[in-house]
């Protein structure tokens, strides 16, 4: 893994958590811009799928963590039945919260505060496997909203 020579705080404690951790999945990429964005590039495999992830960190107080679950979500009719199956995810879950995207990708973002000095990578790692956790449970009602147009509550 290449290493953070940024002056980003989180991104270095989060490297060296991996590094600690022998977790080597991992990317990096400096954005070289005035708040020291590092972000960290890695996949989850989720239904036979390798979903893109990425930990967007920074000098500001935000984290980004983010899932791209399905690109083009939207196919033919499926918009309504998936925008409520998404409003029903978001309803129930405050850990992450999915939208779609300017090109109608489904994303799963989420945020975690802290100030740079403060920040926890245990507490992306924690926050990467409620989100496996959570896809792995859900990812096959999903495709099946994706790809038939099933409600949420038919698909189970």
């Amino acid at each position: 893994m290449q290493t953070v020579t940024t002056a980003n705080v989180k991104a270095t404690a989060f490297q060296q958590f991996l590094e600690s951790n022998q977790i080597t999945c991992f990317a990096v990429q400096e954005a070289a811009d005035e708040a020291h964005t590092v972000i960290f590039r890695t996949q989850l495999e989720v239904g036979g799928q390798q979903l893109p992830v990425m930990l967007i960190t920074d000098d500001s107080l935000y984290t980004l963590l983010q899932v791209r679950v399905v690109a083009a979500a939207v196919k033919g009719a499926n918009g309504p039945v998936l925008l409520d199956y998404v409003n029903t995810q978001n309803r129930t879950y405050k850990a992450f919260k999915y939208y779609l995207s300017e090109t109608n990708d489904l994303v799963l973002d989420s945020c975690l505060p802290a100030v740079p000095e403060q920040f926890e990578p245990q507490l992306v790692s924690l926050s990467l496997d409620i989100i496996l956790r959570h896809l792995t449970e859900e990812y096959p009602a999903l495709m099946r909203i994706i790809w038939a147009g099933e409600t949420a509550a038919g698909s189970v």
